[in-house]
């Protein structure tokens, strides 16, 4: 039993990492310009995204000049898109590296006072409607195991191609599919959530993308028992 219950601790802990990526450094990019999801998933809503999409319509509507199928325009623009994503991130990274370090030098950041400092505390978090970025990912490792890899590598190919196929059924039937993937999802985000937050049990729960931070017994317990329920 306490091989088993170590066993699912070390579980439970990994799974909490891959929930909470802005509680951690972010992940080297691999080969050195591969973009990451941690990245984009905070980069998503900011001008970093704008710098990364507004290159790549404009090379979609260089690809469309050619007279190439739609198969292979749309290989080109993800070739494209994640080579481009990759070089933005790590340009982002190293812009943001020298931005922190210029603001550690500076003499004008004022210091706290001794005793000032409230304690660190999450904010209250609604129940989202539609999955979070981490909860997907979350959901894929559940789900799949260890060809969690796979599996997302195939669902973000086979809807990036739907977008480039020649009729607006297709497109359209793959934002159904996705929205309806997303409201599942969420439903099972706030199941555990209630669950948790129902139980007699503690630890950490997700919400909106976090752990919120509950009282009780070690951190990440509360997760998996829930999802057990």
């Amino acid at each position: 039993m306490e091989g088993q219950e170590q066993v699912g601790s070390r579980e439970t802990g990994e799974l909490q990492q891959r929930l909470t990526p802005s509680r951690r450094p972010l992940p080297a990019q691999r080969w050195g310009f591969l973009p990451t999801q941690p990245f984009w998933n905070l980069a998503a809503l900011t001008p970093v995204s704008f710098a990364c999409w507004f290159p790549a319509v404009v090379f979609y509507d260089w690809l469309r000049t050619l007279g190439l199928p739609w198969w292979q325009n749309g290989l080109g623009c993800m070739v494209f898109m994640t080579v481009w994503a990759g070089l933005v991130e790590r340009w982002s990274r190293r812009y943001f590296v020298r931005r922190y370090r210029c603001v550690l030098r500076s003499s004008d950041v004022p210091s706290a006072a001794p005793g000032s400092l409230a304690p660190a505390s999450d904010p209250q978090r609604k129940q989202p409607i539609v999955a979070t970025a981490e909860f997907w990912d979350y959901a894929f490792a559940r789900l799949f195991g260890r060809a969690k890899g796979i599996a997302e590598m195939l669902f973000e190919f086979v809807f990036f191609m739907s977008a480039f196929y020649p009729s607006w059924r297709a497109v359209l039937g793959a934002l159904l599919v996705v929205a309806a993937m997303s409201l599942a999802l969420g439903w099972w985000q706030r199941r555990l959530l209630r669950s948790h937050l129902e139980g007699a049990g503690a630890g950490k729960a997700l919400a909106g993308g976090a752990m919120a931070v509950a009282s009780g017994r070690g951190p990440s317990e509360g997760l998996m028992a829930a999802d057990r329920n």
